[in-house]
């Protein structure tokens, strides 16, 4: 059966988010990205990390492909796939020289989801989540289509472990005073910004 999508959060505030986003030149868009690519590989999160999601960025989202020029030997990278059970969650297929694209439903570009490149959410160390706005409290507003909290729904019981680390990529703008999270938000571990990297509970990391 469908998954229902979540009522919009403050639609006023996603619309001109994106807006904004969308408004930066592009010179700048990778600019600011780079910078945030820079706070990011710095971290134990990042380099502790083996099994790497990261996404392709559409319609200005801040850019997090440069990562991969990090990288460490032992590192894997993926990116997010619709799931084809049409389940509203997402699957994660491996990212390398091989890979093939498509364009989804939403005309985003994507991996066949190809089930031999496939690994389950659980079994990530880290991933790089696009996003509409954040708060101090590690607060998310996605697209409103609610893929990445299904998909990681599990983090909410799971105590064995806080993995995957979820880390926000996004520009500073993007902050904001405070975001109602409602009872099915997967909130961020951490966000990475062209100006500070935060882990949320214990401020900057």
């Amino acid at each position: 059966m469908p998954a229902t999508s979540p009522p919009p959060a403050n639609p006023g505030l996603r619309r001109t988010m994106q807006r904004q986003r969308a408004a930066l030149p592009q010179a700048l868009q990778a600019q600011l990205s780079q910078q945030a690519v820079q706070h990011l590989t710095k971290q134990r999160a990042f380099r502790n990390a083996r099994h790497i999601a990261l996404y392709l960025p559409v319609r200005g989202e801040a850019d997090p492909r440069n990562v991969r020029q990090h990288a460490l030997p032992q590192q894997r990278f993926y990116l997010p796939v619709l799931s084809p059970f049409k389940d509203g969650r997402l699957w994660f297929v491996r990212w390398d020289a091989n890979t093939r694209f498509r364009l989804n439903r939403f005309r985003i570009p994507e991996p066949y989801p190809r089930y031999r490149d496939r690994r389950p959410a659980a079994w990530l160390d880290l991933v790089i989540t696009p996003l509409v706005a954040f708060d101090h409290t590690g607060t998310r507003m996605g697209m409103g289509g609610g893929f990445y909290d299904r998909t990681f729904g599990f983090k909410r019981t799971r105590s064995t472990s806080k993995r995957p680390h979820l880390c926000g990529f996004a520009y500073s703008f993007q902050q904001i005073n405070y975001l109602m999270r409602q009872s099915w938000d997967i909130p961020l571990d951490m966000v990475s910004s062209e100006q500070s990297f935060f882990h949320f509970g214990t401020g900057i990391y």
